[in-house]
């Protein structure tokens, strides 16, 4: 038992000093603080949970201002095993024990006390990919491709959901929104938050157009601003597309063609104004990209 009194006194004041702290802290204003906790679900394999359940707790606490910042730092998510759950609705309730609460800290409310998860099998399938077209596309320019890629798409989600899915549409392709490359992708999504793509790559519409035999693409062409005060305009140069005859456009050159900005506005800021251009004789103008430029003025 000599250990006991081993530097006895060292442990005598470590003791009085901890128990100093622990005072400091017990006795301390309580405070309320609300904390959100994740939800993380173990499912049962081969099924998935097919109606909405909260993916969060909302728990109102009570207790020393120290326990509960070193709770809300150290909790992570509360996990709900439903592992040995059968197919169907199941219940999970939510608890003060759901939270590991040091002493001092008490719950005084919980949001939701429950969640029904539906319980029901993965299925797969197959499905077309249907293209959903707005606009038509401007004068002078013909469609190339207009592809889902690819054309058929394999979908997972609960049994029910993809038993009512026969075809998946894509987003609207704006045929009139055309970018300078002449060539744009518009994303698949699945109109479902529960069903998922099982594609390696992510699905899409390809879309390229190109200008009919008369048209073309000027490219580089350095904008102007006409104003009296210093400023940087981004882009520097813009596209443009015009209608000329053929062998008229051997002879067209990024210095012939005119392409400006009026800012007549003298305060400093920064202004979007419309591009404009000026031709040579013959010349028609399709198109200018951007159509708008943001100039800063200094």
């Amino acid at each position: 038992m000599s250990w006991i009194f081993h530097h006895f006194a060292w442990k005598l004041l470590s003791l009085v000093v901890a128990f100093g702290i622990w005072f400091v802290v017990m006795s301390s204003n309580p405070i309320e603080l609300p904390i959100d906790v994740s939800l993380d679900l173990d499912l049962p394999s081969g099924l998935m949970v097919a109606n909405d359940v909260p993916d969060k707790v909302s728990f109102r606490l009570a207790g020393s201002k120290f326990f509960l910042r070193t709770l809300a730092n150290s909790l992570d998510s509360i996990r709900v095993d439903l592992s040995k759950a059968k197919a169907g609705r199941t219940y999970y309730s939510i608890d003060k024990d759901s939270l590991h609460l040091p002493i001092g800290v008490k719950v005084l409310s919980i949001s939701p006390t429950t969640i029904n998860p539906i319980l029901e099998a993965v299925d797969h399938r197959s499905v077309p990919v249907r293209v959903v077209k707005k606009n038509a596309l401007p004068n002078g320019y013909r469609l190339v491709k207009l592809q889902p890629i690819p054309k058929n798409v394999r979908i997972k989600g609960p049994r029910s959901v993809i038993e009512k899915i026969s075809e998946v549409s894509s987003q609207a392709v704006d045929l009139a929104d055309i970018p300078a490359s002449l060539k744009w992708e518009v994303p698949l999504v699945t109109s479902h938050a529960k069903v998922s793509f099982e594609e390696e790559v992510e699905p899409k519409v390809a879309v390229e157009v190109e200008p009919t035999d008369s048209n073309f693409r000027v490219a580089g062409v350095p904008l102007r601003v006409q104003t009296s005060k210093k400023f940087s305009v981004k882009p520097e140069k813009v596209a443009l597309f015009v209608s000329c005859p053929p062998n008229l456009i051997r002879t067209l050159t990024p210095d012939q063609i005119k392409a400006y900005v009026d800012v007549p506005e003298t305060k400093a800021g920064t202004y979007v104004r419309e591009v404009r251009a000026d031709l040579p004789a013959g010349v028609r103008l399709v198109r200018i990209v951007p159509d708008r430029v943001q100039v800063q003025l200094n």
